[in-house]
């Protein structure tokens, strides 16, 4: 089935173990989501840890789009930043963050 829409999957930067010799982008996946546009996801970013390591957003897009990352995240009027589609586009979170999108 094709992607329709968008899809974000949270996780850890890193591996989980002998983190000092390994490069992985995306480590431990704590969850995934497709929120609807303009909707903010019901899930947030893990705390940090140091075995997991630092939250980050992994986003994948069918169409390129607008999306905004916060504790109140608006991706219409607020901070933002351009996903074009057809790539995955890794952001670091904070602790807490939400993840809203809208279409570009």
């Amino acid at each position: 089935m094709a992607l329709t829409g968008l899809h974000v999957v949270c996780g850890y930067a890193g591996s989980q173990s002998q983190r000092w010799a390994s490069q992985a982008l995306l480590g431990k996946i704590a969850w995934s989501e497709a929120p609807a546009t303009g909707v903010t996801s019901t899930n947030v970013a893990p705390a940090s840890s140091d075995v997991a390591g630092d939250p980050i957003f992994r986003v994948n897009a069918a169409a390129d789009s607008w999306v905004s990352i916060g504790k109140t995240p608006d991706a219409t009027a607020g901070k933002r930043f351009l996903v074009r589609s057809g790539g995955d586009y890794d952001v670091y979170a904070e602790p807490g963050d939400k993840f809203q999108w809208i279409a570009a």
